[in-house]
């Protein structure tokens, strides 16, 4: 087990908030289980404590501190090391020019009951101290170590949410982000390209040609030599595992024909064509390679 604060009498130890086995790292209050595989850290040692920041799927997960003797914990368990260590921030109460408490956190401040998102805090020189402002908008003055503060914690908030400006996780982060929008495009051209075998149509307003695309699969599965091998499945002369590879392969070709389409600005294909054959040699099993191909247009909507 581990601690997520500093300063932890020796009752709280014994039930921390986090804790390690081979499964994973467990948040004790939620019950949360975060698995192994998806976890990184990076740490430093400070005084008798080694301090440390898990991340999650690239995300930012928690800041969490353990004895010094145990800074080994997380390799122990074969967790990937990172180059993004995050300051802790602890909540603080001051009070502003006007005597008005002010309670700084994460992700928010908080100024006369109303909350205030620190990725929208600027502070700027002042000769009272450091004018306080939310979105260009004044909301009040403080010391400037306190405005200090505030900046500190603005910036931990960022890296908390955005990851650390340079750093690997970050990096991965975006590139995750990325993937996750190609697919989300993927999947919207798969629902909304259109395919056609005919090169016209009454109700589609062909306004540009722009290329001949194909698109190609390649499926590596024994299916011939199983149509002569094995006839466990085949009933009234039909194989339902080979029509249901065939169907697969062919859904995955026309998919990538969309995709193709999409990549060069086309919304439409017309006279689309799908070709069958084996692939074979050297006393290897075959393969079927089915190839989809059609004219990319742009269809006035």
């Amino acid at each position: 087990m581990f601690f997520s604060k500093k300063n932890k009498t020796e009752s709280d130890k014994k039930n921390s908030d986090w804790s390690i086995s081979e499964k994973g790292v467990k948040n004790n209050l939620t019950g949360h289980l975060y698995d192994i595989g998806g976890l990184s850290f990076s740490s430093r040692i400070e005084g008798s404590n080694t301090l440390a920041t898990l991340w999650y799927q690239n995300k930012y997960l928690c800041n969490l501190t353990i004895p010094a003797n145990q800074s080994d914990l997380f390799r122990n368990y074969y967790i990937r090391e990172c180059d993004d260590f995050i300051n802790d921030f602890t909540e603080i109460k001051f009070n502003d020019h006007l005597n008005n408490e002010v309670k700084l956190s994460i992700p928010i401040l908080t100024l006369n009951s109303k909350n205030y998102g620190l990725c929208g805090l600027r502070t700027q020189s002042s000769k009272l101290g450091c004018d306080l402002y939310t979105y260009g908008n004044y909301l009040t003055t403080v010391d400037e170590s306190y405005a200090k503060a505030i900046e500190d914690a603005k910036d931990i908030s960022l890296a908390r949410q955005y990851g650390i400006i340079g750093s690997k996780t970050k990096e991965q982060l975006e590139e995750s982000k990325r993937n996750k929008a190609e697919q989300e495009k993927i999947k919207s051209i798969m629902q909304s390209g259109i395919l056609l075998t005919t090169e016209t149509a009454p109700n589609f307003n062909i306004t540009k040609r722009i290329d001949i695309i194909t698109a190609e699969c390649v499926y590596g599965m024994n299916i011939f030599k199983d149509i002569f091998a094995s006839f466990t499945d085949v009933f009234g002369g039909r194989s339902d595992s080979i029509q249901s590879t065939l169907r697969d392969a062919r859904k995955t070709a026309l998919a990538e024909l969309r995709k193709e389409a999409a990549s060069i600005g086309a919304n439409a294909v017309i006279g689309v064509d799908l070709d069958y054959s084996e692939i074979s040699g050297g006393g290897k099993s075959g393969m079927l390679f089915i190839v989809a191909s059609g004219t990319a247009v742009i269809i006035d909507n």
